[in-house]
């Protein structure tokens, strides 16, 4: 993808954002910077709006219970280290 400069910054610094923007991990200020790029890039907004997705996909696949057997052995391994 090009690295179109925006008013906003670039794409490239938008994307090595976005865990972090998905996480909720940054700073208000920040937050609202790749917000405005992302309302104003439709790349990055797709990009974006993939990344959201399958980290909801993940959640709901992954929800199994542990079986107690596993959490016990764990425990234990703890316990020893």
């Amino acid at each position: 993808m090009d690295d179109p400069e925006h008013e906003h910054g670039t794409c490239q610094e938008a994307l090595e954002e976005l865990y972090t923007f998905l996480d909720g991990e940054l700073t208000v200020e920040k937050r609202e910077h790749i917000r405005v790029h992302l309302d104003d890039c439709n790349p990055c907004l797709e990009h974006y709006d993939f990344e959201a997705e399958l980290r909801i996909v993940i959640s709901k696949k992954c929800r199994e219970a542990v079986p107690q057997e596993l959490k016990d052995k764990i425990l234990r391994a703890l316990e020893e280290a």
